[in-house]
């Protein structure tokens, strides 16, 4: 937001006063004193009533304000109206390339060093605040730091049917009102509600153009501390799902020689901004998340310069905010990623790779586990909330591991320099839905979006708004055996506990335990994180000891609690074994005396 004032020099004569007006520009600094109460009052509609009033002060004797100017971000301005002491004034109103320029010429000419103008200017605004989906969204543009402006204090009022607020950056400083230091250094951003609902239709094209069989597979979006999925249906079914040491969910499909197939997907993912319970996980293997990698040159000496002055990830996101730029002319082709020295090299042609890049490369220098995630991120203006990769338009934005809350934490500096500074820190927003992490590996796996047929030019990622708060429950495990139905004392059992996890919803924790009988064979597991339609092949081998053991054997499986059983024939050693080889010995020897009887008795004849 943009304001200007314009003044009138006056010279005092014998018979008259002239005025001589420059009225391209606004007068030298320091000529005039502003100072601002600004009022958004939002409707449950969501249109937004913003009342400014304003007090310019004359610092100079022959000097006083004639016009006003704010330049507004958004065409969406209605309903404009203005008054000073002298009564109404009327707006001149002009809106192009996404803008309002509103200009207005005061009634009363105040002069004298000191002296006041009291105006109100009142607009409607309908971008201030918006529903989006179950969440009502509030931002509020910050002011530039002009040196004319003493005070700027911000009020804002919400209807009670927004419901809870979820988040508020910055919070008022004095408990109700906004003041000048926290409006020049962004704005505000706030949020209502609990929980956000996207609805997604994924497609992927896998081919296997050789000449042998080959298992490939694609990354589903995964739970993470902050989001939860439910795999409405996907077709066709993979053989299972991985989840690797990022997290990912990787879908496996076998595909013959010449094979082609499209994977389509409907899926719902539920977005919180606080952790989900149960979320906190031990990085298995810290070294992994500080390890130089392509794109992420931490054994470079420019970047571990860095990390020794910027050692906590507030200040390597603060830093790389304010370090790179936006360039939104690489977004209208395919962008090639720089990595983090080339974005240091050049930090004016920077996107959302660039930003991501140099946070992981710093953190991971600085000691701190880093890694990047590829998804999907709503936003309403692009201009301000930029989508930086082609492939179906996706973004990229760096997470950091916490070791006091043991999750990984997902921040945006992108975002937070394009928007001026809205804290994309402390919280994230309802709006971010992680699709893939890239950790282990800076390029693999590839997230949706990146599985395009070739020559195709379909969307395969479709997202929209779920149009209630999803409610997903933990999926349930089901258990199969792969035994036969008898086996033979004496001799090992030996077959395969299957559990599958059939439902669309990932099971946090799985405690399986397996015990044998007659002869006794107990072992318990644990599993954390089951992914849907994953598949968990436990081998089993019982001994059978004894040759004479007859009977009914048992296989009994408790996964969490509930217990199912496989029964299983047992036969002695002795019937299936010595007993037929006794009667095959038997009737091989009465066969060979007949062959040796009928024998004798041709050669008698003879």
């Amino acid at each position: 937001m943009h304001k200007r004032v314009w003044g009138f020099l006056v010279t005092l004569g014998l018979l008259a006063a002239l005025f001589i007006v420059n009225p391209s520009k606004a007068f030298a600094s320091g000529e005039f004193q502003a100072d601002y109460a600004v009022e958004y009052a939002v409707a449950p509609s969501g249109i937004t009533i913003v009342t400014q009033n304003v007090t310019l002060t004359n610092k100079e004797s022959n000097l006083y304000p004639q016009k006003y100017s704010i330049i507004i971000d958004s065409q969406k301005i209605k309903n404009v109206l203005a008054y000073d002491n002298g009564g109404l004034v009327t707006p001149q109103i002009t809106q192009t390339n996404g803008k309002t320029d509103i200009i207005l010429a005061f009634n009363q000419q105040i002069v004298g060093l000191g002296k006041q103008l009291h105006f109100t200017l009142r607009y409607e605004d309908d971008e201030i605040a918006q529903r989006l989906g179950t969440i009502w969204e509030i931002n509020i543009p910050g002011v530039a730091n002009d040196p004319d402006l003493a005070t700027y204090t911000v009020t804002l009022r919400v209807p009670p049917v927004f419901g809870t607020n979820a988040y508020m950056t910055p919070p008022p400083a004095s408990g109700t009102e906004w003041t000048k230091d926290q409006m020049v250094s962004g704005g505000i951003s706030a949020a209502y509600g609990t929980q956000q609902g996207f609805d997604l239709g994924l497609s992927y094209y896998l081919s296997n153009p050789g000449g042998s069989p080959k298992s490939m597979e694609i990354a589903l979006p995964p739970d993470t501390a902050f989001q939860k999925i439910l795999i409405k249906s996907i077709d066709p079914k993979p053989e299972t799902v991985l989840k690797d040491e990022d997290g990912n969910w990787l879908a496996q499909y076998n595909l013959l020689p010449g094979q082609s197939i499209e994977v389509h997907t409907d899926i719902t993912a539920a977005i919180h901004l606080s952790p989900f319970s149960g979320s906190a996980e031990p990085l298995a293997d810290r070294n992994v998340y500080l390890r130089p990698q392509k794109y992420w040159e931490t054994q470079s000496q420019q970047i571990i310069d860095l990390a020794k002055t910027y050692k906590t990830p507030r200040d390597i996101y603060n830093y790389v905010t304010h370090t790179l730029s936006y360039d939104y002319t690489r977004v209208n082709g395919l962008a090639v990623r720089k990595g983090a020295v080339a974005a240091l090299a050049d930090p004016a042609h920077s996107i959302c790779m660039e930003f991501t890049d140099l946070f992981v490369a710093m953190a991971r220098a600085a000691g701190i586990p880093a890694r990047e995630v590829i998804g999907y991120a709503y936003t309403t203006n692009s201009k301000l909330r930029p989508l930086s990769l082609v492939s179906d338009v996706l973004h990229a934005w760096p997470e950091f591991y916490d070791d006091a809350q043991k999750i990984w934490i997902p921040v945006d500096p992108t975002w937070a320099n394009t928007t001026g500074g809205i804290d994309y820190f402390d919280k994230l927003d309802f709006n971010h839905i992680a699709f893939s992490f890239d950790g282990v590996s800076s390029e693999y796996p590839y997230p949706a979006g990146f599985y395009k047929k070739p020559g195709a030019t379909t969307k395969d990622v479709q997202v929209q708004f779920a149009d209630t708060p999803p409610n997903l429950q933990e999926g349930k495990l089901t258990v199969s055996y792969v035994f036969s139905p008898s086996a033979t004392s004496g001799l090992p059992v030996k077959g395969t506990v299957i559990v599958q996890n059939d439902n669309g919803s990932a099971v946090h924790t799985a405690t399986i335990g397996i015990q044998t009988l007659p002869f006794d064979v107990a072992m318990t597991k644990t599993f954390i994180d089951i992914p849907p339609l994953a598949r968990l092949s436990i081998p089993v081998t019982m001994p059978l000891p004894g040759y004479f053991l007859k009977g009914t054997g048992v296989i009994a499986v408790n996964v969490n609690g509930e217990t199912t059983q496989f029964n299983f024939d047992i036969k002695p050693f002795v019937y299936t074994f010595i007993i037929p080889l006794f009667i095959l010995s038997l009737i091989l020897v009465v066969a060979g005396w007949l062959l040796a009887k009928r024998s004798n008795i041709w050669k008698h004849r003879a």
